[in-house]
């Protein structure tokens, strides 16, 4: 196989209990924190319920329960999976989202056969990767969404459903747990049923730098990493972490903390890294961890704060609410040409 013939596709990983998973973003439409949902007694058990996802109704599918498995509690921490597949929408609840990787396509394999597998032997498993240590599990969609499914989400797809008219799970059992469920809910319907088209909506990363939440829009992120080692470069500023070899590529680390006015004091490790390409030059930025994808409804976002406004106000963009706490949107094109991050005998 020559070089040309390799192609690189971008996954999600996600867990569910001791399990990483991975899917193609082909049909991924978004991510959404788990939000309450009005169960349907009639649907099968693997349909948690629908939910109201400004004014289009989801069906939602607990993945465990697909699988087989026996369901658990749902938590705080559940996302869940939009997928667009054969023109409908379906919800799928996983524990945690785990990253977004790119995969070459010889990093790919036929899943092994285990005969006592029942998830196996079930389909579900088609492909495994090998990840740096980690293996992971790649789905098949059209086992996932088999023509049954399919069924199932036609037949109770566009049901009405009102954020002031759900019915909380019988698993939402602690009653702050289920206020923030409720008040995702109320978020994602508003009132007046608002649809969001693709131009409304901002698609951003939620990454979390000294215990602070910052949104890096998704147009100029090329992957998502962790960082396991690196090498340091003599004689460089300070914002300069090092070298990786990404693949055969490499590309420079950089600490934007100093920069964004943020005291290092936290000493949690930064052992995550964005590769973003501003103007065709490709950069990591340090993370501490990755919160998040989601798309930021452009009517929600709302303006800088004055005290950002008095001190390097073209580093932000906007700002927005995210669980309940302010994040704020990077202008990345300012930050590291304004901030004199990029260093070209370098990058």
């Amino acid at each position: 196989m020559t070089t040309d013939d390799i192609a690189v596709i971008p996954y999600i990983a996600f867990r569910c209990g001791r399990f990483v998973y991975a899917v193609d973003t082909l049909h991924v439409k978004e991510i959404i924190h788990l939000p309450e949902f009005k169960p349907v007694d009639e649907a099968p058990e693997y349909v948690a319920g629908l939910v109201n996802v400004r004014g289009t109704v989801i069906p939602l599918i607990d993945i465990d329960k697909r699988f087989g498995r026996k369901g658990h509690e749902y938590a705080l921490t559940n996302k869940v999976i939009i997928f667009r597949y054969n023109r409908r929408l379906i919800g799928v609840i996983v524990d945690e989202v785990e990253d977004i990787y790119d995969i070459s396509s010889d990093s790919i394999e036929k899943a092994p056969i285990y005969t006592d597998e029942k998830l196996h032997q079930s389909g579900f498993i088609e492909h495994v990767a090998k990840i740096n240590e980690n293996i992971l599990m790649i789905l098949s969609h059209h086992k996932l969404f088999d023509s049954r499914v399919m069924a199932v989400i036609s037949e109770y797809e566009g049901r009405e459903v009102l954020a002031d008219e759900l019915l909380s799970s019988d698993k939402l059992l602690s009653s702050d747990t289920s206020a923030v469920f409720h008040k995702r809910a109320v978020a994602l319907a508003p009132k007046d049923a608002q649809r969001y088209d693709s131009s409304s909506l901002m698609p951003v990363a939620i990454v979390e730098l000294e215990d602070e939440l910052f949104g890096i829009e998704l147009d100029a992120v090329r992957e998502f990493i962790s960082v396991q080692e690196y090498r340091q470069v003599p004689c460089c500023p300070s914002h300069v972490v090092g070298n990786i070899n990404l693949r055969g590529e490499i590309v420079t680390l950089i600490d934007i903390r100093s920069t964004l006015g943020l005291s290092k004091s936290s000493g949690k490790a930064m052992d995550s890294a964005v590769i973003v390409v501003i103007d065709n030059f490709t950069v990591g930025i340090c993370i501490e961890s990755l919160r998040d994808v989601l798309y930021l409804p452009v009517s929600e976002q709302k303006e800088l704060p004055i005290a950002i406004k008095q001190t390097n106000e073209s580093f932000f963009k906007c700002t927005a609410l995210f669980d309940d706490k302010a994040i704020v949107v990077l202008n990345l094109q300012s930050v590291l040409y304004r901030g004199s991050l990029i260093v070209n005998d370098i990058l």
